[in-house]
């Protein structure tokens, strides 16, 4: 038989496509619910529930769009849709009590009638004003749905369609509900702006850290090119000696032997340890003697040793074989000498005796 209204199609609809059966006997849709779709449309929703082996519980949820009679949604219910609600336990009985006492026949006439108001309902719903006529019918709506929905349902209700339940005035649970989704979104949200601290910190440590690298970059190219600039200026210094001695050698090896040759080029050599003691002297190198005949250590290396039979010289110095160089205070090569080791004369200590 073809559906004589929409809410009929609604139904029918659930039960053939989604159901695949029509067993009036076990399968029951619960009364009609309105919802409003986000583009202002208004959607027939249900829950479907076994009356017999599911002992009235709800096992799953359904969306028709009420004009096109097109299904938007079908699922099954979870246990977590029901959170915090004072409902036996999964597995207990859930025994249907309705509000008033109808007989078999009253409850039928009474279901007719409420599905009648409900399709005129429908029409104005979620209306923000609602008219004094229409005020009049959402309160017997109101009325009759108070009294035909099972007690043990409501809670159902309120989390089918909440909204439709708040614009009729009747609190059937759902506003407890909203408290609780209220405080889960709070605790959600703080989740999220912890992580999202979270993460600025970590991207800001990432920061710090790339900045640290591109700091440590640049300072170590820095002080290569302070160090390449130092080398090659001193690079230089040493190539301009190297071709003057090359220039001074080539002259010389045309040149006959003579007293006065040998003369001038010896002369042209000490002036090569002026040019490179200068070289350094720019460079922050200086030659030192280290003043008196005591051995310092640290700015003096000895050589060799050498026997001397006067207590007075021991351990001092007795020939100075090469410089010191410093820089800028610091020694970078000691000053080479030789020390006297006090040998009296009857010892038979060999002159190449460790110095202590």
């Amino acid at each position: 038989m073809e559906p004589s209204n929409t809410l009929q199609r609604a139904e029918h609809l659930i039960r053939e496509r989604v159901l695949h059966r029509n067993d009036s006997e076990t399968i029951a849709l619960s009364l009609p619910m309105a919802e409003q779709l986000p583009d202002g449309r208004i959607a027939d929703t249900f829950f479907v529930y076994e009356k017999i082996s599911g002992c009235g519980r709800p096992f799953a949820w359904a969306k028709v769009e009420s004009v096109g009679g097109k299904l938007l949604f079908y699922a099954r219910c979870e246990a977590f849709d029901f959170a915090g609600e004072q409902l036996p336990p999964l597995g207990e009985p859930l025994s249907l009590t309705s509000p008033s006492p109808f007989t078999g026949e009253e409850r039928a006439r009474n279901l007719q009638e409420l599905r009648q108001r409900y399709e005129a309902l429908r029409s104005f719903a979620f209306a923000p004003s609602p008219d004094s006529e229409q005020r009049k019918m959402m309160e017997s709506y109101a009325a009759l749905l108070e009294r035909l929905a099972w007690r043990e349902h409501r809670p159902f209700y309120g989390a089918l369609a909440g909204p439709f339940l708040d614009w009729l005035g009747l609190d059937w649970g759902q506003k407890g509900r909203r408290e609780a989704a209220a405080s889960v979104r709070d605790l959600a949200a703080a989740v999220r702006e912890l992580s999202q601290l979270f993460v600025r910190k970590i991207e800001t440590d990432r920061h710090k850290e790339k900045l640290f690298d591109q700091m440590h970059q640049e300072l170590q190219q820095y002080k290569n090119d302070l160090l390449d600039s130092l080398t090659r200026s001193m690079e230089g210094d040493i190539i301009k000696l190297i071709d003057d001695i090359e220039k001074t050698m080539e002259h010389y090896r045309s040149q006959p032997f003579s007293d006065d040759n040998y003369r001038k080029l010896l002369s042209l050599f000490e002036g090569v340890e002026t040019d490179l003691t200068d070289l350094l002297y720019r460079h922050g190198i200086e030659p030192y003697t280290q003043e008196g005949n005591q051995v310092v250590v640290g700015r003096q290396k000895i050589l060799a040793t050498v026997p001397t039979a006067e207590p007075s010289k021991d351990k001092t110095v007795a020939v100075r074989h090469a410089k010191g160089w410093e820089k800028n205070g610091k020694v970078i090569r000691p000053e080479r000498v030789s020390v006297y080791l006090y040998t009296p004369e009857e010892s038979n200590t060999p002159e190449d005796a460790s110095f202590t």
